[in-house]
């Protein structure tokens, strides 16, 4: 305490010794501290009401965005395909070697029908053939015939011809009568007109023989249809796929076109989802969709639209849209509930709240605010022109204009002007 009280005293004697060199006093002191504050006081008051006399605004910075919201929507998962499997031909279903599940291939045989009726009917069209092929025989004989006798009568007529020429020249002498003559003369006529005969004859062979192969011919045709039918009998997958459903079991009698099971392709999986008018203009065809399903929990799967129906349903004015999700190792199976979610278009645009704009003279604009070289809560507006590329709730994306991370002004105490200097509110980012 003693060394404390000391110091102070020799403190105390070397202040007024400065004083005394310095031709000042204790008052003086006094008076120059409280001259310096009154000084300190009046600045931080002039700084204070010049504040006061500028325009505040709040101000916020230009950021990237979207109009629009994700919208989700609800469906059911299908195979991409659905085919039926139709019997083509008539007859008890005696087999049918699959079951709802299992995966076939185009072109297994998966069952068959009683085929003996169709058997039957082979038969019966292979014996009517073996009959034809036998009048065609025959036919072919009466042609090899009728040409056999048309030459025979060539050679006879040729000899009458020879006969009667003889014959004449003899008559002509009156070596012999003309009545003798004139006989050959008629044996020699008779012998052309058969000749005339066994030519037509063979046309009319030739005609059976050409009517015969055409009834051979169609008979094999029908062969070949009976044998067709009865390949039916036997019950192939006419595409690969599972099986969705069995439509009948072994010992029912199928009629012909009649439904035996259905198989679906799940390599892709089809989900059909009925689309909001509002959204039309935010999708295409091809543009990719996020999926999910609830039995696979957050799982995200990619979609695609591959159609969009040309008119909306009459009673929801919804437009039906149909998603295609790849499935190659058929995990997403047919009847699950999807989710369908229309992601936003890219944020390409500055979104701006629609108060914000000054209109004048039909143009847009808004206050751009800079702060260089002015105080941390002022800044320097510019009023500029932009370009609307569309609005929506109150909102507006912003075309041309402002770029983002620029500050503006979003509200304004009193109406701006060009070049005006401003006081950025404490609600300012």
């Amino acid at each position: 305490m003693k060394n404390r009280a000391k110091s102070r005293y020799l403190n105390g004697l070397l202040l007024i010794a400065l004083c005394a060199v310095g031709g000042c006093s204790l008052n003086s002191l006094s008076s120059s501290s409280a001259s310096s504050d009154n000084q300190t006081v009046s600045s931080t008051e002039k700084s204070q009401f010049a504040q006061s006399q500028l325009t505040k605004v709040d101000v916020v910075i230009a950021k990237l965005g979207t109009l629009r919201d994700a919208r989700e929507y609800i469906g059911t998962s299908e195979a991409i395909r659905e085919t039926l499997l139709r019997s083509q031909v008539e007859g008890k279903l005696l087999d049918l070697t699959v079951e709802v599940g299992q995966r076939v291939t185009k072109g297994q045989v998966i069952g068959r029908l009683d085929s003996s009726l169709l058997t039957a009917a082979v038969n019966r069209e292979k014996a009517e053939l073996a009959s034809l092929e036998s009048e065609l025989a025959s036919a072919k004989i009466r042609v090899k015939n009728s040409e056999i006798a048309l030459e025979e009568s060539l050679l006879r007529l040729e000899q009458a011809k020879n006969d009667a020429q003889r014959y004449s020249n003899l008559a002509s002498q009156g070596l012999i009568s003309s009545q003798e003559a004139e006989s050959f003369q008629t044996t020699a006529e008779l012998a052309q007109k058969t000749v005339l005969v066994a030519t037509e004859s063979i046309k009319i062979a030739q005609q059976a023989v050409t009517t015969s192969m055409g009834q051979v011919a169609s008979q094999m045709e029908a062969i070949a249809e009976a044998t067709q039918r009865q390949s039916y009998s036997q019950l192939i997958a006419p595409a690969t796929g599972i099986v969705i459903t069995k439509i009948n079991e072994p010992g029912n009698l199928i009629r012909q076109g009649e439904e035996i099971i259905e198989i679906g392709d799940f390599s892709q999986i089809k989900v059909v989802v009925p689309l909001s008018e509002l959204d039309l203009g935010q999708i295409r065809l091809g543009k990719s969709v996020t999926v999910t399903f609830d039995a696979f929990g957050d799982r995200k799967f990619t979609g695609r639209i591959s159609r969009i129906a040309p008119a909306a349903d009459s009673s929801t004015r919804k437009i039906p849209i149909e998603v295609i999700v790849s499935n190659p190792q058929s995990q997403i199976k047919g009847g699950l509930l999807a989710r369908v979610t229309l992601v936003a278009n890219i944020a390409t645009d500055v979104i701006i709240p629609e108060f914000a704009i000054v209109e004048e003279a039909e143009k847009n604009y808004i206050f751009v605010v800079s702060q260089e070289e002015l105080a941390v809560n002022q800044g320097v507006v510019s009023k500029r022109e932009i370009r609307i590329r569309d609005r929506s709730k109150g909102k507006v994306a912003i075309k041309t204009g402002i770029k983002s991370q620029e500050k503006f002004v979003l509200r304004a105490g009193e109406t701006l002007t060009d070049g005006e200097t401003v006081s950025l509110s404490i609600l300012s980012e």
